[in-house]
This record gives C-alpha cells, sequence and structure tokens, in this order.
C-alpha cells in the first residue's frame, strides 16, 4: 500500500499501515473501503483491507496449534537447479513455518 500523501510504501505495523517517511497511518478494517481520489488526468483507488493472494493448502497442519490449512508462498532460496522452499502462514494463529 503505497501513502495517499506523499506516495511512499507503507509498512504494517500493529493492525495499521504507518508510512516511514510522513508518519501518515490508515487502520486496517475487516471491511473493504475504498478511497477514490481524482485529478485532473488520473484516479487513484486504495483499497484499505488487505487480502492474501498466497493460495490456501488445505492439507497443511500447523506444528503448533494443529489447526489444518495454511497459506503459502515458494520461495528460490538455494541455488537454480534445487527446489524452492515452501513457507506457509497458519490461516488460526498466524504461525510461520518451512519446507524444503
Amino acid at each position: 500500500m503505497f501513502c495517499p500523501k506523499c506516495g511512499s510504501l507503507m509498512t504494517p505495523v500493529n493492525g495499521k499501515y504507518v508510512c516511514p517517511s510522513c508518519g501518515y497511518e490508515i487502520s486496517k478494517n475487516k471491511e473493504t473501503i475504498k478511497i477514490v481520489s481524482k485529478s485532473a488526468d488520473k484516479e487513484t483507488i486504495m483499497i484499505k483491507e488487505e487480502v492474501s493472494a498466497e493460495p490456501l493448502d488445505s492439507d497443511a497442519v500447523c506444528p503448533r496449534c494443529h489447526h489444518k490449512g495454511a497459506r503459502y508462498v515458494l520461495k528460490q532460496t538455494r541455488s537454480a537447479d534445487e527446489p524452492e522452499t515452501k513457507f506457509y502462514t497458519c490461516e488460526e494463529c498466524g504461525y510461520r513455518w518451512r519446507e524444503y
């Protein structure tokens, strides 16, 4: 998410997005609210709620809370001729772990 005031990349901190450049804050809400600002030549639409684009692995079991279902992302952490590493995030408790 980008800051509507200065255009810098905002970072999530304690349930809200904070701009490191100017200090502007936007709280995260469960509902999706669109903020539209129009200028003479362009229209900007920002969505408050961040929806995870990571796929859901319904067979993954969290090692901490034993909940079945976790989002994952694949990253190439070693050389190109070795397999990717799968990083999981539990849907229930938010615990993160990896699988090689």
